[in-house]
């Protein structure tokens, strides 16, 4: 496959040989931060569970298990992927530019790094922020919830991964008046002079760390598109944007923040597991994959271009799905007529990985994806691991899930995730 072969999109008939290598850099990054952004929908789509089934304040705990659980991991990941070695300001702030939790645009993300034990960031724009506000009213206790007993211990946990003596400290933060102007938060990195002592964790982090998908390797293709960097060994880049990774980083990468978010979620699913119940995660965990795949079919369509309610946009949008990781979930689909096709999945890490329950305890999820894109798609299990799908004209349309209009607010539904260079501006501290 050369340059000329590769494509911005996936315009044109399904291919069950399709993959990523097949899309340009261009392309890719847009898919890199579709995929990010999976992280809003998730908690947008299981915190409302733990909230009405054990209270308000069990999110806090929520929250802190899952991003704790899951960020020191997909960091130290994204180091060794990416070959960002050494233990300053630099080095931590390139792991934001590569955190699910920070999704580019969405979370607005600048940065000023003043020397190996110094630096800020801020955000001019959070999403985060401005759905809490919509959604709540701008209710000042929720927003504290999120922007104060959230963060700072989740920001600390993934700092450490870099430098155990790095700390988050808030400059400004939320709540702010229903109008106001300016960044929506600041903060100080430092490294601090005492002893690094022992750093508050989660069980989950251990836990999560004997998974299968903690140390599984995405091997690095060859670039079929000249340009780009091969890793970020190099300076910190304030200006980084996904676009400036070469072509095989970019396929790794989309792989990479895919597992990452799958790494948030089984990390979240264990806290419910063992904090909560096991019965509340049984009763949330289906509906979690359903209350995000409108919202998610919807971006992904958008971005690659693909239109239809037939089995051809079923087969694409199931072979993009981002909770069926690439390569570490192995599986195919098959398109037959515009009415059937089938799914089957195959011997995998993924599959396997049972060191605690994650999204792939329910395998048939991906129905939820399909429903999607057509409310009248059924599927019937033809085998352990395999199932038929046809979309039935005379079937009852199976409605959205209660949370799923939700989970697109704020903007998020709509909000511009195509390329774009951070404007550069350094501020007074």
């Amino acid at each position: 496959m050369t340059d000329n072969a590769l494509t911005e999109d996936y315009v044109g008939p399904f291919d069950p040989d399709w993959s990523l290598q097949r899309l340009t850099r261009r392309a890719l990054a847009r898919l890199c931060r579709e995929y990010m952004v999976v992280s809003m929908y998730h908690d947008r789509a299981l915190m409302p569970h733990v909230a009405l089934a054990v209270g308000q304040d069990a999110t806090i705990k929520q929250a802190d298990s899952e991003w704790m659980g899951s960020s020191p991991v997909y960091t130290e990941r994204n180091k060794k992927n990416l070959s960002i070695d050494g233990d300053g300001v630099g080095e931590a702030f390139k792991c934001f530019q590569f955190d699910v939790g920070a999704p580019h645009h969405f979370l607005d993300f600048h940065f000023e790094e003043v020397d190996h034990d110094l630096g800020y960031f801020w955000l001019p724009f959070c999403g985060a922020h401005h759905y809490l506000r919509e959604l709540t009213a701008n209710d000042e206790q929720l927003v504290t919830n999120m922007c104060h007993h959230m963060e700072d211990r989740t920001f600390d946990a993934t700092l450490g991964a870099t430098n155990p003596r790095l700390r988050a400290i808030p400059v400004h933060r939320p709540p702010k008046p229903d109008e106001f102007t300016g960044d929506h938060c600041r903060w100080e990195v430092r490294i601090v002079d005492e002893e690094a002592g022992p750093r508050a964790s989660e069980p989950s982090l251990a836990v999560v760390r004997q998974s299968a998908a903690a140390d599984f390797k995405f091997e690095l293709g060859e670039s079929l598109e000249a340009g780009g960097m091969d890793d970020y060994s190099g300076p910190f880049r304030a200006d980084f944007r996904l676009e400036d990774l070469s072509h095989a980083v970019l396929v790794r990468q989309a792989k990479e923040f895919a597992l990452d978010v799958h790494l948030l979620m089984r990390a979240a699913y264990f806290s419910i597991d063992e904090n909560f119940s096991p019965e509340l995660l049984d009763d949330a965990a289906p509906q979690h994959r359903a209350a995000m795949a409108p919202v998610m079919v919807e971006r992904l369509c958008e971005a690659m271009a693909i239109t239809g309610d037939g089995m051809e946009t079923i087969g694409k949008v199931l072979q993009l799905d981002p909770i069926l990781v690439d390569d570490y979930v192995r599986y195919t689909v098959q398109v037959h007529d515009d009415s059937h096709g089938s799914i089957e999945f195959g011997d995998c890490a993924g599959i396997d990985d049972d060191v605690c329950r994650s999204p792939l305890d329910w395998l048939e999820g991906f129905l939820h994806m399909a429903q999607a894109v057509n409310p009248r798609c059924r599927a019937s299990q033809t085998g352990e691991r395999s199932w038929d799908l046809h979309i039935d004209p005379a079937a009852e349309a199976v409605a959205p899930h209660w949370l799923a209009e939700g989970i697109g607010g704020g903007g998020l539904r709509t909000f511009d995730l195509r390329e774009r260079r951070v404007e550069l501006s350094v501020k007074s501290s």
